[in-house]
């Protein structure tokens, strides 16, 4: 039946539809092309209309007409899914197959669906697909995809020994990275001498997981692993220097004495270069990297810098007070956080004169995080001081104190003598009594 006979007899169904339904099938039918037509009612609510468009469309071959027919393979009505198979059965041949390739999402979508088994349909396809003729077709639309249609062709094209070393040469360095690591898999049943490049290569891959999996095989592969192991030791990834620290005393490789011959080396010159130094550094937790540690500090790179402090820990309070001005949120955070765990008398000089100098410039939330480092009641003891030194901005000043009364209901503060409390809560009285703070502000500092 052609299109004129299909449309025709659709427009002649109102026994069969709901008014509504036989209103929507007419707008359709006179508003869009025939094909155009036959997709939109292939999503009717009503079986016997997605039918007869599944019938109509078996006249038009597109992708997009087969993305439908994939739709519809897994139809709540049992007629309709039949009728979507007669239809796919144009499109499984080698002819068709760049149709296949554009419409593998929808194949792939069957996987989720249970409404019936699409075992059958999988296999077909995946048999089509191994078809030698259209082998370059598969494989440049394997390069060219991500996701699960990559994973999907990648397992198609590896089941055939043709070409199976080129095909894993590409692989190693798909943009897929589940890819990456099914290559590297791969590489698991190889002779050695062809797998030793294709994983030195994963080595160098973007993706840490890859890298992993490949040192992983390499350990198995090799009688002496322990040029990898010295490489993979300063890699940027704590996954991977923890595989080679778990190795390195099996080949009688010292992490630690490849750590202190790289400090005498040149300073890295990337992200990457730095990262793993750092990384290494800071597990082991040596201190003769203090000095390196401290030249990342002025790298360019946030994430380093962050690392680097980090990596000093309770060494760098010298450190950790410049990176009060770094400018990245992250490092100014974690150095905020690092001094929290010093005594605020290792550093209480140093932040005075940053409040002094920068409280103005600073923005706002910066400002309180570092008013916070001070126990509480010096907290309020250094606002107390300001207000009373600058009198031409007194009233900028008891706001800040009034703010920092009603935000601290209980001041958890062992170091501030009793002596010194009682002296700023009488000042912070008299103030309140003069009408100078909001009442009860004094009250709130128990």
């Amino acid at each position: 039946m052609n299109d004129r006979d299909e449309l025709k007899g659709m427009r002649h169904w109102p026994y069969q539809l709901t008014d509504y339904e036989a209103a929507r099938v007419r707008d359709v039918l006179d508003n869009h092309t025939a094909c155009s037509a036959w997709v939109i009612l292939s999503r009717s609510y009503n079986g016997f209309v997605r039918e007869a468009a599944l019938r109509g469309l078996s006249d038009h071959v597109s992708a997009e007409a087969l993305g439908v027919l994939f739709e519809r393979l897994n139809d709540w009505v049992p007629q309709v899914r039949e009728q979507a198979a007669q239809g796919l059965e144009k499109y499984l041949v080698p002819e068709r197959a760049d149709l296949l390739l554009r419409g593998l999402g929808g194949l792939l979508a069957l996987t989720n669906k249970q409404r019936t088994d699409h075992g059958v349909t999988f296999a077909r396809a995946r048999a089509l697909l191994r078809t030698g003729s259209i082998r370059r077709q598969v494989e440049e639309a394997f390069f060219g995809s991500t996701g699960k249609a990559s994973r999907f062709l990648f397992g198609v094209l590896i089941e055939e020994s043709v070409g199976r070393m080129a095909l894993l040469e590409s692989s190693v360095v798909h943009r897929d990275l589940t890819v990456r690591q099914l290559a590297v898999d791969a590489c698991i049943g190889l002779p050695a001498i062809q797998a030793l490049p294709l994983l030195e290569r994963a080595m160098q891959s973007s993706g840490a997981s890859v890298r992993v999996k490949a040192l992983r095989v390499l350990l198995t592969r090799v009688e002496d692993p322990r040029a990898y192991l010295r490489a993979a030791m300063f890699d940027a990834s704590a996954a991977m220097r923890c595989l080679v620290r778990w190795a390195a005393s099996r080949w009688q490789l010292d992490c630690r004495q490849e750590l202190l011959s790289r400090l005498v080396g040149p300073v890295p010159d990337s992200k990457r270069e730095w990262l793993g130094l750092i990384g290494l550094a800071k597990e082991l937790n040596e201190s003769l990297a203090d000095p390196m540690l401290a030249r990342a500090l002025m790298s360019s790179s946030a994430s380093v810098r962050l690392q680097a402090l980090q990596a000093l820990g309770e060494r760098g309070v010298t450190q950790q007070i410049e990176a009060l001005g770094d400018s990245s949120d992250k490092v100014f955070s974690a150095a905020i956080a690092l001094l929290r765990q010093q005594p605020w008398s290792r550093f209480e000089a140093s932040l005075e004169r940053l409040l002094n100098t920068h409280w103005y410039q600073l923005p706002e939330a910066r400002r309180w995080l570092l008013l916070t480092l001070k126990p509480g009641w010096r907290q309020l003891e250094y606002l107390l001081l300001r207000h009373e030194q600058g009198r031409d901005e007194s009233t900028y000043w008891l706001y800040q104190l009034a703010r920092c009364c009603s935000t601290r209901s209980t001041l958890l503060d062992s170091s501030t003598p009793k002596m010194q409390r009682q002296d700023l809560q009488q000042r912070l009285q008299e103030l309140e009594e003069a009408g100078a703070l909001p009442r009860g502000s004094v009250s709130l500092l128990k």
